[in-house]
C-alpha cells in the first residue's frame, strides 16, 4: 500500500509540475542587429524602431511561436531566444531545427551559439559561457575564429550615407546604404558604435548571370530551405565547442543564439544579412533526469515514433503507469518500451537503474 501511495503521489507531482513544452520559442531575450538594408524599414519597421522596448516587442511579435521573420543585418548582428523548458541532448540525434529565409542560391548563413542557464534565473548571465555549434565550415582555413568588428554610426547630416566599419584584422570598409529608411544604423540604439565578436565564415558571393549566394553543406540557419532534409536544417548539440574549439559534452541547453556569419556585399542584393523566421525543438518532451544524492545519473528519456527511450543510463525496469497510477506496462533489462498500443495521452515512467535506484518523469505518447 506504501508503494502505491507513493507512485500514486510522485504521478500527482509530475503532473502538477510539468506541462506540456512548447517545441518552439517562447521569448526573445536580446534584438540586436548590425547595420543593414532592411534595418529600421522592415527590421523592424519606422514605427518600432524608435526604441529599445518597442525593438524587443516587434523581435517577440515575430519569433515566438515561430510567427515572423526577423533580420539580424551584416556581420555579427545577432539575437538570442529562450524557451520554456531545457532543449534536452538526445544522443545520437538532431536536438533542433532553425528556421529561416533561404532557397536555392540565395543563403545567408547563420551561426548558432548555445548557453545553459546554469544558476536558473531565467537569462544568460556573464559568468555562464557560449559554445558554438561547429557547423560543415567550422574547420575551413578560411574561417576566423574571435573575428571583431566594430560599425560607426553616420554624421547627422549624412544619415544616408554608407556605414563605415573596422575590424580586428587590420582592414575597414562600409555597408552601402540600400533602402528608403534614414539610415541602416540601428536607430533604438544610443551607442555610436556597434561591436560584435565571433565566428566570420568565408565568403561565397558570385556572378554567373545573376548573383548566386551559395549554401554551406549543413550547421547554419538561413542556409538551405526550410523543405529541406534535416541533416540540412537540423542542429546537433553535440557539435558544441568552447571558445578554443574544444568540444564539450552538454546534456541540454536553455538560450540559443545566432548571428550572421558571413561579411559580404552581394551587388544589387546588398549585404548578406541573415534571416530568422524560428527554433523547433525535436524532442519536445525528451527529460533530463537525475538520481540523487548518492547514485548520481543523467538521463535522457524522449519518445519517438511511439517508442520511449531511456539513454545514458544502465535500465533494469521501466515501469508505464497511467496518470490514474495503474500500472499499464512493464519491461526489464531494456533501454526502450514500445507505447504505440496505448491510448494517447500522458504517462508516468518509473526506470530502475543498475544500482537499484528509481526515480519518475512525465513522458507521451
Amino acid at each position: 500500500m506504501k508503494k502505491i501511495f507513493t507512485i500514486f503521489s510522485m504521478i500527482m507531482l509530475c503532473v502538477a509540475l510539468f506541462s506540456e513544452n512548447s517545441p518552439t520559442i517562447s521569448r526573445v531575450i536580446e534584438y540586436r542587429p548590425a547595420p543593414g538594408q532592411h534595418i529600421n524599414r522592415l527590421f523592424p519597421p519606422p514605427d518600432m524602431s524608435d526604441t529599445p522596448e518597442n525593438a524587443l516587442k516587434f523581435a517577440n511579435e515575430k519569433l515566438v511561436g515561430n510567427a515572423g521573420i526577423i533580420g539580424l543585418g551584416a556581420f555579427g548582428g545577432y539575437v538570442i531566444v529562450g524557451f520554456d523548458h531545457s532543449i534536452v541532448n538526445v544522443k545520437g540525434e538532431y536536438d533542433f531545427k532553425a528556421l529561416g529565409n533561404a532557397f536555392q542560391n540565395s543563403a545567408e548563413p547563420g551561426i548558432v551559439m548555445v548557453c545553459q542557464d546554469l544558476n536558473k534565473n531565467g537569462k544568460p548571465d556573464e559568468n555562464e559561457p557560449w559554445y558554438e555549434l561547429a557547423g560543415s565550415d567550422y574547420y575551413h582555413p578560411e574561417t576566423i575564429k574571435n573575428y571583431e568588428i566594430t560599425y560607426y554610426r553616420p554624421e547627422p547630416d549624412g544619415q544616408k550615407s554608407a556605414i563605415r566599419w573596422t575590424d580586428n584584422q587590420e582592414n575597414e570598409g562600409t555597408i552601402k546604404h540600400m533602402g528608403s529608411q534614414s539610415t541602416m544604423y540601428p536607430l533604438w540604439i544610443s551607442d555610436n558604435t556597434l561591436t560584435f565578436k565571433g565566428t566570420k565564415l568565408r565568403n561565397t558571393a558570385y556572378k554567373d548571370g545573376m548573383i548566386k549566394l551559395p549554401a554551406f553543406d549543413w550547421g547554419y540557419v538561413d542556409n538551405h530551405s526550410n523543405s529541406e532534409d534535416i541533416e540540412k536544417t537540423g542542429f546537433k548539440i553535440d557539435w558544441a565547442v568552447d571558445d578554443k574549439g574544444n568540444s564539450v559534452d552538454l546534456a541540454y541547453i536553455d538560450f540559443i543564439k545566432i548571428h550572421t556569419g558571413q561579411l559580404q556585399e552581394a551587388g544589387w542584393l546588398g549585404e548578406t544579412s541573415t534571416e530568422v523566421k524560428g527554433i523547433i525543438d525535436l524532442h519536445p518532451d525528451a527529460v533530463l533526469s537525475s538520481v540523487e544524492p548518492t547514485n548520481y545519473h543523467e538521463a535522457t528519456i524522449f519518445v519517438s515514433k511511439g517508442v520511449l527511450w531511456v539513454k545514458e543510463m544502465e535500465v533494469t525496469l521501466i515501469n508505464l503507469y497511467n496518470i490514474q497510477g495503474a500500472l499499464v506496462k512493464q519491461v526489464q533489462n531494456t533501454a526502450s518500451v514500445s507505447m504505440n498500443d496505448l491510448p494517447k495521452g500522458v504517462y508516468i515512467v518509473e526506470i530502475t537503474d543498475d544500482m537499484n535506484s528509481k526515480y519518475f518523469n512525465k513522458v507521451t505518447n
